[in-house]
């Protein structure tokens, strides 16, 4: 038999196809901080704001839309970005300052560049407005954003007005707001939330940043600060995949978005404790996992 050339050809590229290792893993993909871009023509004195009309003139609007009296400033896309929200609980100051304590750090720019550099949408209160009647303006402003992963970071002495504005907001709704940032000698321990539910999310969501964080360059600080909320992030996306992932393994339950049970073994599971089921443990068991994130990627949960 006569081997043509393109038969040779042939061989050769399936000998190369089948003697090839397997294809090394490739891990997840972590989203990269971006460091903002300034215009040339940026006017940078954004201390020389006063009041939150001032601020529309570096293109943020005021909020709520058509209210008499506003009481935010909010990014353009405020109300289409359905993926991130940044909120500042500002100090008391002029309204181009968020926090006066930590010097330009504390500077109503820097923020919002950053934030918009990163795929956020951003609310920027009114201390006056916030203070004054906490939980009515913190509605009137958070639910027009459909953002599903809030971030909340708390000017210096803000934890109590945090509060305020949170102590009547169900369970369901703020815990979207998955990461807090609080400054400086703010504790925890300061907040003394009034239901277990709130408390609970703030002691899986609440991260310090360290007094030193000023001491930073000004790049260097806020490409510190957005790191930590990119990691936070990650972090909670990896605790719902190993949840979800554990519906798999449900024997007493419907497995969420499948049914598998019939009509009979229904019915007869219709007065089973809800509270402390199968489904109920595997919740708990993740959910005390959220409360440890510094343990959830050494163990995954598993079902009792």
């Amino acid at each position: 038999m006569r081997w043509t050339g393109a038969c040779v050809k042939m061989l050769r590229c399936l000998a190369e196809i089948c003697g090839k290792s397997a294809p090394e893993e490739v891990g997840p993909v972590v989203r990269q901080v971006v460091k903002p871009i300034r215009p040339l023509d940026c006017k940078k004195p954004f201390v020389q704001a006063k009041t939150l009309q001032d601020l529309t003139t570096y293109g943020l609007l005021l909020a709520p839309p058509g209210a008499d009296v506003p009481i935010a400033v909010v990014s353009s896309n405020f109300e289409t970005n359905s993926s991130r929200l940044l909120v500042v609980v500002p100090a008391p100051g002029d309204a181009g300052t968020w926090d006066p304590t930590l010097s330009d750090h504390g500077n109503m720019a820097h923020i919002m560049l950053w934030a918009e550099a990163n795929d956020y949408a951003s609310a920027f209160f009114s201390h006056q407005a916030l203070s004054a009647s906490p939980a009515q303006n913190w509605d009137r402003v958070v639910r027009g954003s459909p953002a599903r992963h809030a971030t909340i970071i708390v000017a210096s002495g803000m934890l109590g007005c945090l509060q305020s504005a949170l102590q009547s907001v169900h369970p369901l709704l703020f815990s979207r707001f998955r990461t807090v940032c609080v400054f400086g000698a703010d504790a925890l321990e300061d907040f003394n939330a009034q239901t277990p539910e709130l408390r609970r999310h703030l002691e899986a969501t609440t991260v310090a940043i360290p007094s030193t964080w000023q001491l930073l360059e000004t790049q260097v600080a806020y490409q510190y600060l957005f790191e930590l909320l990119r990691d936070k992030e990650e972090r909670w996306h990896t605790l719902e995949l190993k949840k979800y992932a554990g519906f798999q393994g449900l024997k007493e339950n419907d497995m969420p978005g499948l049914k598998r049970m019939g009509v009979d073994q229904r019915v007869q599971r219709l007065d089973r404790d809800r509270n402390n089921d199968e489904l109920a443990r595997l919740l708990k068991k993740h959910e005390e996992a959220r409360c440890k994130q510094e343990d959830s990627e050494e163990e995954e949960p598993g079902i009792d």
